[in-house]
């Protein structure tokens, strides 16, 4: 015969009140719950340093950090991709980045595709190389989408982003890159000094989810920002700190 026994309200008894060690699991589930979400939400976030004066103990810094952090990547001139490669080690938990024609994007295409290839010899797993803008603003698009398509076989088998600058493009400007960008079939977008989320909003939709997209931040509140726009990286200088904030907090279950 079934215990059918209710409470006054109809609530099965058994159902009402938690044992303590059912209420101690639950907890310990929110608390584990909580730190697989934002250990995936710290392996969306990026850190770069393209100091001209980065030393060697700065990046070995970097490296250290954010393999204990879970961090996506780090991101780093080209000079320094062999010291990091021994740095992070032969099983590495982050990519690697490399940045070519930082900052303006104003070498020929032939320095650049040098250079991607290089970068991948060195042992980079992705490369940034930044945008001729010169060439975008006079509207010579035939010119950036060919150059895109020599930097995409220069890479391989590395994955390709192009990096565009947001403090010289107008919106209209921004779209068209975009457009050509996802045409060419190149894997990655990074939007620097944005300026507003308008830009970011922008740049989605002229995607049309043909490339990901990843956007600058420099702060918390700005990360999830980016984050609610739909970016798939987030590339902060502060990083390590931030990241480390949210994995404490997320140990502690706050």
């Amino acid at each position: 015969m079934q215990n059918n026994q209710t409470s006054a309200e109809g609530t099965p008894a058994a159902q009402q009140v938690m044992t303590g060690e059912e209420l101690a699991q639950f907890e310990q589930f929110k608390k584990i719950k909580l730190l697989e979400q934002t250990r995936a939400r710290i392996s969306k976030v990026e850190c770069d340093n393209l100091s001209p004066v980065a030393s060697r103990a700065e990046l070995k810094n970097l490296c250290r950090e954010s393999e204990r952090l879970g961090l996506g990547a780090i991101v780093v001139l080209p000079v320094f991709i062999k010291p990091c490669v021994a740095y992070l080690g032969s099983d590495p938990k982050c990519s690697l980045v490399s940045v070519v024609s930082y900052p303006h994007g104003s070498d020929t295409t032939q320095s650049k595709s040098a250079a991607v290839k290089r970068a991948v010899k060195d042992g980079v797993d992705e490369v940034e190389v930044y945008a001729p803008v010169s060439a975008i603003k006079e509207g010579n698009l035939v010119y950036f989408k060919r150059e895109c398509k020599k930097l995409l076989r220069a890479a391989k088998p590395r994955a390709l982003r192009i990096v565009l600058d947001c403090s010289y493009l107008d919106e209209k400007e921004l779209i068209r890159a975009c457009n050509c960008i996802a045409d060419c079939g190149v894997n990655f977008v990074r939007l620097v000094n944005a300026g507003g989320l308008s830009a970011i909003a922008s740049a989605k939709t002229a995607l049309r989810g043909k490339s990901n997209l990843k956007a600058d931040a420099h702060t918390l509140a700005e990360m999830e920002e980016a984050e609610a726009l739909g970016v798939s990286f987030v590339n902060c200088n502060g990083a390590v700190e931030i990241c480390s904030r949210m994995l404490a907090q997320a140990q502690t279950g706050e």
